[in-house]
Parts: C-alpha cells; structure tokens; sequence
C-alpha cells in the first residue's frame, strides 16, 4: 500500500510585537518561492534543532536581533503545488537589537489592522487572524438588567477585556439590539471587537457572527459580510472539519475542563485539546471551567488563549 502521508518542511515564523503594538513584516525576494509578497520572518527548522533553537537563530540571522520573551502562536499546515509546509509560529514580545534586514530584504512595521491589506503567502493568512486576537475572550452571560450589564461589560473592558461574545438569548428582538448597539459602542471605544451570537439580524456595527454548533451541523452559514470575522461552538473533531469547510476565521472547543453549567459533560481535557486543534489551520479558544490563569496552559496546548463567561466576568 503507497505512503500517502505528507512530508511537511518545517518552518518557524514569528509574529515581532513592537512597543506600540505594531508587528514587523519582511517581503520575500522576487526570486524566491512565493517572491515579493509579505511574510513573518522566520525560516527552516535543521535537523536536530529545536524550534525556539531555530526561531532564535533565524531572527538573528534574518533581523540581527536577539529575542527573550516569545511563546507559542499557532501552527499552520499548508501544501503549495511546489512543496507542503507546518508553518511553527511564535508571538515574539520582548527582543534585544534593532531589527534590520540583514540579507538585504525590506522589512517594515505595520498595525495590526492594516495586515488584511497586505499580500501574502497563502499560508501566513490563519497567522494574520492569530496576531489580531487577544488570548481572552469574553462570553457574555444572559442579562438580568440591562445597566447592570453594561456596568459590569464595562469593568471587564477596563480589565483589558478586548474581545467580547456577545451571547444573549433571552431578549426581545428590540431589547436585544438595543443591548447590542450601547454593548459595540462601549466595546469600540475601549478598543475592542464584538462578534454576536445567534442575532435575530446582522449589525453592521458588530466585528462579526458566531455559530452554534447546531448552525454548523445544519449547514446554516449567513453571511458575515466583507471585512467582518466569522467563529463557530465546536465540540468535537467532526465540527471542526464543519468549521473550516465554512471558512470560519477562528472557533471555540469546549468543555476542556468540568463546568457548572454542563456538569455531565465529559472534559476533553488538554492532551485531546491539542490533538482536535492541530487537525484544523485557524486559531482555537479552549472554552469551559477555564480560568485566566489558564490561558499559558491554552497557548502551550495550541490553543489560541481561553474563553470564558464567569471567570472573565464576575472576576473583574
């Protein structure tokens, strides 16, 4: 029987965060695979070496720069018609150095919203969505009164809060969008995005949509609109094949712990957290009885960061 299995190339990126929070690009030379688009600096991992032994001697081959504080991103596979290649990404925080194109490549910072403009490798656009998201987010929970919602959605934006699930169900179509509309304009002015669940229409307001898991096994998938993220519940590996045929931008894997809302629900617990995450190439939020001190474990499991409703609420 042939040997279908594909024989990736490793190699490492890095998502180099200024001071500002802007993030260093390089352009690829023309000549190269993939010549004269953007991409996050990096190169092939050697036989025998590590990926932070690799990512830190080709950042300082690359940029002349030493790097001491970086952690796990995401990890993306991708085949080119030429050649298949695990993209092993590190968000880099701290650097000793003033990076510089060493080999004679432009490098420049941009903002973080100005990637999507950019061109480049088919590979490095999960990459893009992973450098934009914070490493918490916010589910909201059903609101007993609408001011005390918005006093405590507020405390939880103070708190550094910079992604928020807007999650509520149990409003009038009216009373709901007038929640949503005081909710994304609170969010916006703390810099913050919203995406909502299940809305009874579309905000043009909102920064996106979120799918239940009954939506992605449905096959209901409203669109987004342009510019707009697009995230889905899942539970198990079967809807996270659903949510990459939908073209999600980023999901959510629960329960990864016991919670007390689903009590009989059986825990994936880290390990089978990490091997449902690395089946699928978009950035993944380990949901349910996490806290924020949880968020390092997440990012060491593959995972994005945590998503929470009462520890990143009621905590604040």
């Amino acid at each position: 029987m042939p040997n279908t299995a594909v024989d990736y190339l490793h190699v490492v990126a890095a998502v180099i965060r200024g001071g500002d929070g802007s993030i260093l690009l390089a352009r690829r030379p023309t000549h190269k695979h993939q010549g004269g688009k953007w991409e996050f600096p990096g190169g092939k991992v050697e036989a025998g070496e590590t990926a932070q032994a690799a990512l830190q001697r080709e950042l300082h081959e690359e940029l002349g720069i030493s790097i001491s504080q970086f952690q796990p991103l995401i990890k993306v596979k991708h085949v080119y018609p030429e050649r298949a290649v695990l993209l092993d990404v590190w968000d880099v925080t701290a650097f000793d150095g003033v990076p510089h194109g060493r080999e004679g490549q432009p490098v420049a910072w941009f903002a973080a919203e100005q990637l999507p403009e950019l061109e480049f490798p088919p590979a490095n656009y999960p990459i893009i969505t992973a450098a934009r998201l914070p490493s918490r987010c916010l589910i909201t929970p059903e609101p007993a009164d609408s001011s005390l919602f918005l006093q405590q959605l507020e405390r939880a934006l103070q708190a550094g809060i910079r992604l928020v699930q807007f999650r509520v169900k149990s409003l009038s179509a009216s009373a709901y969008l007038d929640l949503a509309r005081e909710s994304i304009a609170m969010a916006h002015a703390a810099n913050a995005k919203v995406i909502l669940n299940s809305p009874p229409v579309m905000l043009e307001e909102a920064d996106g949509l979120h799918l239940t898991s009954q939506q992605l096994l449905a096959g209901v998938v409203p669109s987004k609109g342009a510019g707009k993220w697009l995230s889905a519940a899942c539970h198990h590996a079967n809807e996270l094949l659903l949510a990459q045929q939908a073209g999600v931008d980023f999901a959510f894997l629960a329960p990864v712990m016991n919670t007390l809302t689903h009590p009989d629900a059986p825990a994936l617990g880290w390990n089978a957290f990490r091997r449902l995450v690395e089946q699928v190439n978009f950035p993944v939020y380990a949901l349910g009885g996490l806290q924020p001190i949880d968020v390092e474990q997440a990012k060491l499991s593959g995972g994005q960061g945590i998503a929470a409703i009462r520890s990143l609420w009621s905590d604040v």
